[in-house]
């Protein structure tokens, strides 16, 4: 056993704690989608600001583990190790910034005025909904740089096109369940 093998471990449970705390909260964030009181949303609020403390110590694991790998065994100049910082950076403003803030924003228009038109439209916040998704394809395009290890070119094309994955696959959650349904029912006559 050595410090680089120790780090690896650090990092992979780093990693695993990421998954499980972007799973969890993206799960509550889908089932708040269908509340229709602040009663129902409760539960599912208390589940993401449970989770929440988890994103820091994850990305503190994540970055101290991969600084000291990078420092013992690769060197700064890997394409790929730049295009992973870059990701981890882009997922903690996704994620602290936007996604933080709109969480907040949330639970005081739900706090002060309950299930109120306003509410419902941050529930499916398009600003919010596409840094969620963003950061779950970033995240993806992260693990394939540090699996692969590709040149400069792919790990760009790598990140770009997560970024556009994630940014279409918000779309469908901008809307409601009745205003996606009407939109099928007019595409197919």
């Amino acid at each position: 056993m050595n410090g680089y093998s120790i780090a690896l471990f650090v990092h992979l449970i780093s990693l695993l704690l990421a998954c499980v705390a972007a799973s969890l909260s993206t799960f509550a964030a889908l089932r708040l989608r269908g509340v229709r009181s602040v009663a129902e949303a409760t539960p599912w609020l208390t589940l993401v600001g449970r989770v929440v403390p988890a994103f820091p110590v994850a990305v503190a694991g994540l970055l101290g583990s991969g600084i000291y790998m990078t420092h013992e065994r690769w060197g700064w100049s890997i394409p790929w190790i730049d295009a992973a910082l870059v990701g981890l950076g882009l997922i903690v403003v996704l994620g602290n910034g936007v996604e933080a803030r709109h969480g907040r924003v949330l639970r005081n228009a739900l706090a002060s005025s309950g299930m109120s038109p306003r509410a419902r439209r941050l529930l499916r916040d398009p600003l919010a909904w596409s840094a969620k998704m963003t950061t779950l394809t970033v995240s993806l395009a992260v693990v394939f740089v540090m699996t692969v290890k590709p040149a400069a070119v792919e790990c760009v094309a790598a990140l770009s096109i997560a970024v556009v994955a994630g940014l279409l696959g918000a779309v469908p959650m901008w809307r409601t369940r009745s205003e996606a349904q009407r939109l099928m029912g007019s595409a197919s006559s």
